[in-house]
């Protein structure tokens, strides 16, 4: 997962506003991961973590699911994980001479979903507090951001069903995305995408006690 904080999501970021451009020397090992498995990375980052200076090989690809190719459903698919590093110290060993520590940690991060949340982040809070105000009077309890999503709280169980019904969970769903998108850069969200969650308080009392740390865990 990549986070908003992170170097590798800044510059991502860098290379989809065009103000920098995937290094050279990645180019050829880019195009061998796209013809092995059916994507291309935007962004490769090599560098070294602790301990010991392990190699971190971080393929960045541009859109949410794009890195599922790389899982088995328990994980990481370890074999495919051991191509890529193999591939990848042929290709470095032709630049650049062997590795001083050939058990490079293979990572898969996907851009899009940091990107959403960075736009849902900047939605500053007294426009979400109005939003809020706003649907008050139809039992709207709550709003709450965390990363790219955001959960609508109606007051009942029987609120949110009817709410379903009544077509103003779709009303909502269109209103927000009214305030995401003067921050939405790349054009991520539209009401087909748009992660956005319907609860209500009941259910939030009963099964996390009225607890946001146990709501996201």
């Amino acid at each position: 997962m990549m986070y908003t904080s992170e170097r590798d999501y800044h510059s991502t970021k860098l290379i989809k506003q065009g103000e920098k451009v995937l290094d050279s020397s990645f180019s050829r090992f880019a195009d061998w991961i796209l013809e092995e498995f059916g994507w291309r990375p935007i962004n490769i980052i090599y560098d070294k973590i602790d301990p010991n200076d392990r190699p971190k090989l971080s393929l960045i690809f541009e859109l949410q699911g794009q890195a599922s190719v790389f899982h088995d459903g328990a994980g990481y698919d370890e074999e495919k994980r051991k191509a890529i590093a193999d591939q990848f110290k042929i290709f470095r060993n032709e630049n650049s001479g062997s590795f001083d520590n050939p058990d490079i940690w293979v990572i898969f991060q996907e851009f899009e979903p940091a990107e959403q949340a960075a736009c849902n982040e900047k939605i500053p809070q007294q426009e979400i507090d109005a939003f809020k105000v706003r649907f008050s009077d139809q039992q709207l309890w709550e709003v709450a951001r965390f990363g790219a999503y955001t959960t609508f709280f109606f007051e009942t169980k029987e609120q949110l069903m009817a709410s379903k019904e009544n077509g103003l969970q779709a009303e909502i769903r269109k209103e927000y995305l009214k305030l995401l998108k003067p921050y939405d850069e790349f054009n991520y969200f539209n009401l087909e995408k748009l992660p956005v969650i319907f609860d209500n308080k009941e259910n939030f009392d009963a099964q996390y006690q009225g607890n946001w740390d146990l709501f996201y865990k």
